[in-house]
């Protein structure tokens, strides 16, 4: 694999990873040959309920994950499309007797409450073949108070993406954003978004800050009152914010560069700036949930997403790294997107276990600037 170094200075959050276009993906994925056990040592014939992204992401996810899986072990996947808060809200209202998913991602910002709230299962990695492969910055996100829940899949950076025929000079760091020249074209995410508190991180970072100390998100928030009457938009999902740049609604916003290279690459006008002082992490992991009656099968099924077999090509659909540093991506991709050993070391992560039960606050003090 080739690994390139940082583009940035600093380091991510524990955020929602988004989801792609609106394709359903309710249906069952099945394997040609029925039962059995499979190849590699013994899972039985089973539906597995797997509650990820729709769009893109889920079709990629199906080629580079689920299909293998079917074809290996005869067992059947189901894939219940939705959004990190929707299936956390499904677990909790199932918890304690059979869960809505054996398998769920998740996304960090709603790691802290999926463990509080005991719908997720310990991992127990020693059943994972490939876990010592994993990147140990991103396994760290999803490792709540010494014990392991989560097992990444993948990453990307929240950043600036702007309109490559707005902007001549590509914009170099989280504050740019405020320049006003890109006045009544900047769009601007809630903070109940991703992007939206990747956002305010980045800000207070680049000032040197922590989003854990209150006079730091303080002087964020004025920051952000320079924006109240020069936001755009308020793009409150990933495919919104890409309708935004793409229709003109905004030039210039925080983005994962994912999505924005996906853009580029077809074609529209569409930059991505690593920020200097840092690019905020955005990581989507899998979880096992608690009382699941198939946990055999989802921990084979955790084994394909792992294996650097498989990954390169769910990246390869989505534009996103994926978390086995063992992997091997075409020229295009490394040579636009970070990734590897070392990769992450300089990421900005938001540390949502302190942060999430500031969150409604914070949200309505954004609410009274932008309305």
């Amino acid at each position: 694999m080739t690994s390139r170094s940082p583009r940035r200075t600093t380091r991510p959050l524990p955020r929602t990873l988004a989801a792609g276009a609106a394709l359903a993906l309710t249906g069952s994925l099945a394997a040609c040959s029925a039962g059995g056990d499979d190849a590699s040592g013994g899972a039985s014939d089973g539906t597995l309920k797997v509650a990820v992204y729709a769009g893109s992401w889920g079709e990629s996810f199906t080629k580079a994950f689920v299909e293998p899986f079917a074809e290996e072990t005869g067992a059947t996947v189901e894939l219940v499309p939705g959004s990190p808060a929707d299936w956390l809200t499904a677990l909790r209202t199932t918890k304690g007797g059979t869960p809505a998913y054996d398998v769920v991602a998740f996304t960090p910002n709603v790691i802290p409450s999926a463990v509080s709230a005991g719908v997720v299962a310990e991992l127990d990695t020693a059943r994972i073949e490939q876990f010592d492969q994993l990147n140990t910055v991103l396994a760290e996100q999803s490792n709540i108070a010494g014990t392991q829940y989560g097992l990444p899949l993948t990453v990307g950076s929240t950043g600036i993406a702007y309109r490559t025929d707005k902007i001549e000079e590509p914009p170099t760091d989280w504050s740019d954003l405020l320049d006003p020249a890109y006045c009544g074209h900047v769009a601007v995410s809630p903070l109940t978004f991703n992007t939206g508190i990747e956002f305010v991180a980045g800000l207070i970072n680049e000032a040197g800050g922590t989003i854990t100390d209150p006079a730091d998100v303080d002087a964020a928030f004025e920051q952000l009152e320079t924006l109240k009457d020069c936001a755009s938009t308020f793009p409150a999902d990933g495919t919104s914010v890409e309708t935004a740049l793409s229709n003109g609604d905004a030039w210039i916003a925080a983005h994962w560069d994912g999505r924005a290279f996906v853009q580029k690459n077809q074609g529209e006008p569409i930059g991505f700036a690593y920020p200097a002082s840092g690019s905020v992490g955005a990581l989507t992991s899998l979880f096992v949930t608690e009382g699941t009656e198939q946990e055999e099968l989802a921990y084979t099924f955790l084994d394909y997403v792992a294996s650097s077999d498989h990954q390169p090509v769910f990246s390869e659909g989505t534009w996103y790294a994926a978390s086995n540093d063992q992997n091997e991506y075409p020229a295009q991709f490394d040579g636009q997107i970070t990734s590897g050993p070392g990769a992450y070391d300089s990421f900005v992560w938001v540390d949502y276990e302190t942060i999430t039960p500031q969150l409604p606050d914070l949200q309505a003090r954004w609410q009274e600037i932008f309305g």
